[in-house]
């Protein structure tokens, strides 16, 4: 029997991912550090799912030419949402909050990342959680990225529809559902 560590998996299905990736994502929930790159099969990420005035702040990922949301890698001591809070904030410049007191991720996607030998990295998977948060200010980006707010009816990223849908589903009104 595999002892599976599921504290960031409340209200969140996973069995598809699970059918998928199989005993790969076991072996990332399992491990002493789920957060830690030092683990080959993959390791725990987060990421910020901003809204304001019924749009989304999405960033345009370099390596992946594709709008996504801010996010990345966990850094030792940092907790989930801390991480989400800080890469919305390197990324685009806004300083932001948890967005509720449900300290529970809106959504988690479990996905693969190629290999990437400049690194030293094999394939591997992002289970990524993605946490609500509301902007406070807006400062200077860290990073260069292009950012930009995109309405609900502009976005075409599947994981960001499915994060919206729920919370539609879920009665917020701010989102203009």
């Amino acid at each position: 029997m595999i002892n599976i560590n599921t504290k960031f998996f409340k209200n969140v299905d996973i069995s598809n991912s699970i059918e998928i990736f199989g005993d790969r994502v076991y072996s990332v929930l399992n491990y002493a550090n789920p957060f830690s790159r030092s683990n080959q099969h993959g390791h725990i990420t987060s990421s910020g799912l901003v809204i304001h005035d019924n749009k989304v702040l999405l960033i345009f990922h370099p390596v992946i030419n594709q709008w996504l949301q801010p996010g990345g890698h966990i850094d030792d001591g940092e907790s989930p949402i801390e991480a989400a809070i800080r890469e919305v904030y390197e990324e685009t410049g806004f300083v932001c909050i948890l967005d509720s007191d449900c300290m529970d991720p809106v959504d988690i996607d479990i996905h693969e990342i190629p290999a990437n030998p400049k690194r030293s990295e094999g394939t591997h998977l992002h289970i990524d959680l993605l946490y609500r948060l509301r902007v406070l200010k807006e400062e200077r980006a860290i990073e260069n990225i292009l950012h930009n707010w995109l309405s609900f009816d502009c976005i075409e990223n599947a994981r960001i529809q499915r994060a919206l849908d729920r919370l539609g589903s879920q009665g917020f009104k701010q989102l203009g559902f």
